[in-house]
């Protein structure tokens, strides 16, 4: 029989117990509660005031060109239509290819729109919402040219013009061309002047692109169709990691526009010259919706 000495001297054990239980539920929420202090909040909507800033090609027609003070071209029509979606309107300016990354991660845009291709790397840096097009790399060549430059083995030996911070750099030093004495310029349009002037055979990137530029007038610039390099590359709107909401909400609205009749509608008008050459061309530059989901706001693609 425990006498009350005993009962003093041996507290029981649900009392130690309990207090054990309190003592680690009191640090469990001391522990919660310094975490939240320290995580940071995803920052205001970049959708909040209704104007977004977005950078775009200005040398490139067909798909983000600058003339008068006013930018046109399936980009544009893109970061129209999208962004109407989540009730905002876009400030355009123009951003180099080279700097389409930094200008995000530096906050000096909100979006890039600009035939910006979705890779791997460049999803670990800013987050993208897409593809709204498709399109593979190709060879846009002088029009009195046609009968020469048919084929790829055409291309051997000839001065071929890519600009800087593009895929179509990176393809053409792949060892495979090493036949193609391929060199960068600064952007677009010297490449198209070496071209005009003779200093370069060829120009290489995105079919999309060069079927723009043979659209200008008086051009006398033609694609090959047979010519293609690489991998298809898939064009995506690009935003600084930190907004997956806003990324979000982009996302379905570009899944809405794609699947509607206004994309093919949009796309014809921007790029008549595809529509007019490339008989598959709903299939071969128009997006699935599953490659939309696949790629948007990730850090890398879905399997």
């Amino acid at each position: 029989m425990t006498t009350p000495a005993q009962h003093r001297d041996a507290p029981p054990r649900s009392r130690s117990r309990r207090r054990r239980r309190l003592a680690c539920a009191a640090l469990l929420a001391l522990t919660a509660l310094l975490a939240g202090a320290c995580a940071d909040p995803e920052p205001p909507s970049l959708f909040a005031d209704g104007r977004v800033s977005v950078g775009v090609k200005n040398d490139q027609p067909g798909t983000g060109k600058e003339t008068s003070y006013k930018f046109a071209g399936f980009d544009i029509t893109v970061a129209r239509q999208v962004l109407a979606g989540v009730h905002a309107e876009p400030d355009f300016s123009s951003v180099p290819s080279q700097d389409r990354s930094t200008v995000l991660t530096h906050h000096q845009k909100d979006l890039v729109i600009a035939t910006y291709s979705i890779t791997d790397k460049r999803m670990k840096a800013v987050d993208f919402v897409g593809p709204y097009a498709t399109t593979s790399q190709g060879i846009m060549i002088r029009e009195n040219e046609a009968a020469t430059i048919r084929s790829r083995k055409d291309l051997k030996g000839k001065r071929v013009c890519t600009w800087e911070g593009t895929t179509s750099v990176k393809e053409l030093d792949k060892p495979a061309y090493d036949d193609i004495e391929d060199y960068p310029q600064h952007d677009a349009s010297l490449c198209i002047k070496d071209l005009q002037d003779g200093t370069a055979d060829a120009v290489s990137t995105d079919q999309m692109i060069l079927y723009g530029f043979t659209q200008e007038k008086d051009a006398h610039l033609k694609v090959v169709p047979g010519i293609l390099f690489g991998s298809a590359n898939e064009y995506g709107i690009a935003m600084d990691k930190g907004h997956r909401a806003d990324c979000l909400r982009l996302r379905d609205a570009l899944r809405d526009y794609l699947t509607s009749t206004a994309w093919e509608q949009d796309f014809a008008i921007s790029l008549p010259s595809i529509k007019d050459e490339e008989p598959h061309w709903q299939t071969d530059f128009k997006p699935t919706t599953e490659s939309i989901d696949r790629l948007s706001c990730r850090d890398h693609p879905a399997p």
